[in-house]
């Protein structure tokens, strides 16, 4: 992995963290810890290439360090935060990046043609499925970091695949992080219900 981009993405989301409001976190080792290690866990169910949809960016987790840890996917990012998103793109450019970020809402967008889907802290799975899917490719994959206990929903044209819990370690204490990975398969004209 390039270790020297994670670091310089680190020291950038530190260094405007108040002034954009990005997080709350002010230690290089506990941002690694709750966003870096859980971000690049869920490239182990993504491909290695192709184009990756970042729903939601906000400081850029999950799809910077994915980015990073998988050079050869092409980033979108869409944050409808302006300034935000005025932050990825200096992220983008500042490392070099393959991506394009987008200020707007998701669902305000034309499709962008995506083989995978990621989000960070997914609330309503239901919904997110939805938003991308006019984003995304036929057998395109959606990655969700998801409150544990949940399970998966049912949304039109999207298949669950695989459920997992992975362990995460950092700052003497260990969480568990559940996952849950969909295969979207577009819904056949007039055809109804779920796959």
């Amino acid at each position: 992995m390039r270790t020297n981009l994670i670091h310089l993405y680190v020291d950038e989301v530190l260094k405007f963290r108040k002034a954009l409001n990005l997080t709350s976190i002010s230690q290089a080792d506990l941002f690694y810890s709750r966003f870096i290690q859980p971000s690049i866990t869920l490239g182990r169910w993504m491909p290695t290439q192709g184009r990756m949809l970042d729903i939601g960016s906000g400081m850029g987790i999950p799809g910077i360090p994915l980015l990073i840890s998988k050079p050869e996917l092409t980033g979108v990012l869409v944050e409808r935060r302006k300034k935000r998103a005025e932050f990825l793109r200096h992220i983008v450019r500042k490392l070099k990046l393959d991506a394009e970020v987008y200020d707007a809402d998701a669902s305000a967008l034309p499709p962008l043609h995506a083989d995978v889907c990621v989000a960070r802290a997914v609330t309503d799975q239901s919904l997110l499925l939805e938003m991308c899917s006019i984003h995304v490719n036929p057998g395109a994959i959606a990655v969700f970091p998801v409150p544990q206990g949940d399970g998966f929903v049912e949304a039109e044209g999207w298949m669950a695949l695989q459920q997992h819990l992975i362990e995460l370690g950092g700052g003497g204490e260990t969480t568990v992080q559940q996952v849950c990975c969909y295969q979207y398969h577009k819904p056949e004209e007039g055809a109804g219900g779920f796959t």
